[in-house]
This record gives structure tokens, sequence and C-alpha cells, in this order.
């Protein structure tokens, strides 16, 4: 009997190392096959010290959209050039649709912009904001 298969898949890309740091930042993203249900994307700190794993709240880039059909994805990340461990996230922000949708379906008080944004998320104090798209993304591959 051949091995049965989970109806869901998991991706994980490491995107490198914070500049004279432990930490390592990886994105991970779950999908299901078979299902309306959409994605899954993780952007994870790591520090390779210690072991302790940072997962920035990316849901929470959609609190100033509730009341709105928004979805994201990440498009790319990296870490600040300050001395704290910020991690930036970028996304692309559209309005979510059902299969069987259309934008001309959804009221245009519950569409959501489409937009490319840069957050910061503080790994020591838990700040989430957005910053300007001009904030460079700090990443070393070596």
């Amino acid at each position: 009997m051949p091995p049965q298969r989970d109806a869901s898949e998991n991706g994980m890309e490491i995107l490198g190392w914070a500049k004279k740091s432990r930490m390592l930042l990886l994105m991970t993203e779950q999908w299901q096959y078979g299902s309306d249900a959409s994605d899954r994307q993780q952007v994870l700190a790591i520090d390779a010290g210690s072991g302790m794993v940072y997962e920035p709240n990316l849901e929470a880039m959609l609190e100033e959209r509730k009341g709105k059909q928004c979805w994201f994805r990440v498009t790319d990340a990296g870490f600040s050039t300050d001395k704290n461990v910020n991690i930036l996230v970028r996304a692309n922000f559209s309005t979510f649709l059902d299969p069987d949708e259309s934008e001309e379906d959804i009221p245009p008080a519950k569409r959501c912009d489409d937009v490319g944004e840069t957050w910061s998320f503080d790994f020591a104090t838990g700040e989430i904001k957005r910053v300007g798209n001009t904030e460079s993304l700090q990443i070393f591959k070596k």
C-alpha cells in the first residue's frame, strides 16, 4: 500500500542572516490542496545561539483594514539598518475574492487598495508599524 500524503504542503526559504548577528531569517508557506482556503505565509527569525524563534504577527498588517476584504502576499523580508533587530516585511495587499467572485461583486467600501507596503516588526519591544517602502532590507547570504 503506498504511503498516504497530506492534503497540505509546506515550503521554506532561507532568506539570510542579519549582519554581525546570530539571527537567521526565513519565510515559510503552507497551502491546502483541493481547498478554497488561502495559503498561509510566515516570516521567522531564529537566534542560532539560543534557538529562540520570533514570528512576527503578519496579520497585524491587516488591522487598519478591518471591515474590508483584504489579503496580502509577502514579497520580501530583511532586517532594518538600525541597532535593534527589526524585521522588515514587504507585502502586496489586494481585495480577497472567493473563487466564484469578481471585484465587481464586492461593494467599493469593502475593497482593498492594490498597494505594496513595508512593515517593521521590532524584535525587542513587539512594536509593529508601517514604514516607507524605501527602507533598505539588510540581509546577508554568506
